[in-house]
């Protein structure tokens, strides 16, 4: 109950936040997603199906003084076959902010942009209760009409806590399951386009604090322009591998709080322009 009552309260939050930064924009579109999901934990040998549905911000959502802002708030619906997680609500949330501007142009092709960007997870079926990540930063970047790379390093606040389930049959105490730390960020990701309707994404980005790695996360996204099927869609396919450092929450003479730490959501969805 409390889980579901969270997710209300941040499901409402998010929706208020977007509302009111739309009329600020230009370009702004709103967009919704459905798709269907697999969250596959290969330690447990755990593959969970559902589906998704989100609404965010997508396209050209640039303030009057330059700022893009883009942002998604996926709810996924899933049906827990392999209760990996013995007492699981099936229904869990990602979101993910950012904001960007460009800082200056070094020359046609090459630019720096300062950005800040929030993501946040709850509920997840590998375990992860909360999850908040508020960074911001500098990057660097090389876009033509073909192909955008960028690199990016950013210092902000990591928090993750972990479901309790789990690791109460293990003898952790419920001040066990936070770790909230200062941390940095670096992300190289791309975007090329393949042909004249199809382009890929990728990402790879890790999280660490001044000793230690925290997470690193692997993310490809293939999109194609379906506007032939429904007007302004776009049909997706894509896949982010998760990988977390369980060390921080470890003591001595138990086992790891968790019996896994890698996860992977692979999805197909359409993007529907909402107008």
């Amino acid at each position: 109950m409390m889980i579901m009552i969270n997710f209300i309260k941040k499901l409402v939050f998010s929706v208020l936040v977007f509302t009111a930064i739309v009329p600020t924009l230009k370009g702004a579109d709103w967009m919704l997603t459905y798709g269907i999901h697999d969250f596959i934990v290969t330690q447990q040998n755990s593959h969970s199906f559902g589906v998704d549905m989100g609404i965010g911000i997508a396209g050209e959502a640039i303030s009057e003084s330059g700022v893009l802002l883009k942002g998604d708030f996926t709810v996924f619906f899933v049906h827990d076959r392999d209760k990996i997680d013995p007492d699981y609500e099936p229904i869990w949330y990602k979101t993910n902010i950012q904001i960007k501007r460009e800082l200056y142009p070094l020359t046609t092709n090459i630019g720096t942009d300062w950005l800040i960007s929030f993501d946040g997870k709850l509920n997840t079926l590998s375990g992860v209760e909360k999850q908040s990540k508020l960074f911001a930063g500098i990057g660097t970047d090389y876009t033509t009409s073909a192909m955008m790379f960028e690199l990016k390093i950013l210092a902000g606040y990591y928090f993750l806590e972990i479901d309790d389930d789990v690791p109460s049959v293990f003898g952790y105490d419920p001040d066990d399951f936070q770790h909230e730390t200062a941390a940095y960020t670096f992300i190289a990701d791309s975007e090329v386009k393949l042909n004249r309707k199809m382009k890929a994404y990728t990402r790879i980005q890790q999280w660490r604090d001044t000793n230690q790695w925290l997470e690193n996360q692997y993310e490809l996204i293939l999109s194609y322009d379906s506007a032939q099927w429904l007007k302004g869609s776009g049909l997706n396919i894509s896949a982010e591998h998760t990988r977390y450092n369980l060390n921080p929450y470890q003591k001595v003479g138990f086992p790891p709080i968790l019996p896994w730490n890698k996860d992977t959501l692979v999805r197909v969805y359409i993007t529907i322009p909402l107008r």
